[in-house]
């Protein structure tokens, strides 16, 4: 029995498993295939290059599967949340209804004051829009440079805007264009309103991004997220341009406009002709020299004179 089993376990040393000799290849497959990636040779190139055309077709198939996994798993997670996107898209559309039902009771009542107080409708303002052609921005400059002139109808104080409020005013205006500082430029200063309780106050520029409140009322009640538009006081601007909301502190609020200055690109001028903006538009009238008492008798004195020369110089000549 002891000479059976030993000779089973030297039978079996002498017979390696086939799993060694698996690995072994290998081994010795991925040392060749190391040493022949190194070698700079033009037939290894074309024997990789045949290699990978023939082993492509088997990995593209092999990784079918796991790409239509990856996309049904997608799939099912989008579906998935339309019920939680339908859920909220039902509730907005009550909400809006019932904004939308206020809205319109709003408007009829609204139209009824207008009648009762005989109110007269606000003219809707003419514009002209182009595009900017050159930017002035500096540590002491913030103003820009349109393609619209007094050809197009653009004047001297007319506010502009894009799409995302109001940008700035005209201070200058060529035949073709026109020049335009912005709201956070050194010397603008804009009276705006504030916040629902329309509280006033002035909007300066100092170069920076956001441009600052300044004259607000110690006890106003402002807070952080208030819209700030134009109050129209003084006449230069149309009242409810829509300009940023506030930011910063309470002691140094500051503006976030909604329209980005420093990228601006399409605008437009609104043609608003209001009396102050005309008046900034007319040169001043000419000087007439007045002339006194003493100074009135003078041009008839000069003329007499001449007119004695004349005489004297024909009665001479026909004396000869």
């Amino acid at each position: 029995m002891r000479n059976g089993r030993t000779a089973y376990s030297s039978q079996s040393r002498k017979k390696p498993s086939m799993g060694g000799w698996l690995l072994f290849a290998l081994y010795f497959a991925s040392l060749v295939l190391l040493v022949f990636s190194r070698l700079e040779n033009d037939h290894i190139r074309e024997v990789r290059g045949l290699f990978t055309e023939l082993i492509s077709p088997v990995l593209h198939a092999a990784s079918q599967p796991a790409i239509y996994a990856r996309r049904s798993k997608e799939q099912l997670v989008d579906y998935l949340d339309l019920f939680e996107e339908l859920d909220r898209l039902k509730e907005e559309n009550q909400t809006l209804r019932a904004w939308e039902l206020r809205a319109q009771r709003l408007e009829r009542r609204l139209e009824h004051m207008n009648a009762l107080l005989n109110a007269v409708e606000e003219t809707a303002l003419k514009f002209a829009s182009g595009h900017v052609i050159a930017d002035a921005r500096g540590p002491f400059a913030k103003s820009v440079l349109i393609n619209l002139g007094r050809k197009q109808g653009i004047r001297n104080g007319y506010a502009v805007i894009n799409g995302d409020g109001f940008v700035g005013r005209v201070v200058h205006s060529g035949d073709t264009a026109a020049r335009v500082i912005l709201i956070n430029d050194l010397n603008s200063r804009i009276p705006v309103v504030v916040g629902p309780a329309a509280i006033r106050a002035v909007l300066v520029g100092d170069n920076a991004d956001q441009p600052r409140l300044e004259f607000l009322p110690d006890s106003a009640p402002v807070f952080k997220g208030d819209t700030v538009s134009t109050s129209g006081h003084g006449g230069m601007l149309p009242r409810g341009l829509q300009i940023g909301a506030i930011a910063g502190s309470s002691k140094k609020y500051r503006v976030r406009t909604h329209a980005t200055l420093g990228e601006l690109e399409y605008v437009s001028v609104l043609f608003y002709d209001s009396p102050v903006v005309a008046n900034q538009n007319t040169g001043p009238a000419p000087r007439v020299p007045v002339l006194s008492k003493r100074d009135r008798g003078a041009p008839n004195k000069a003329a007499a004179s001449l007119r004695n020369k004349h005489v004297k110089a024909k009665s001479r000549v026909h004396a000869r």
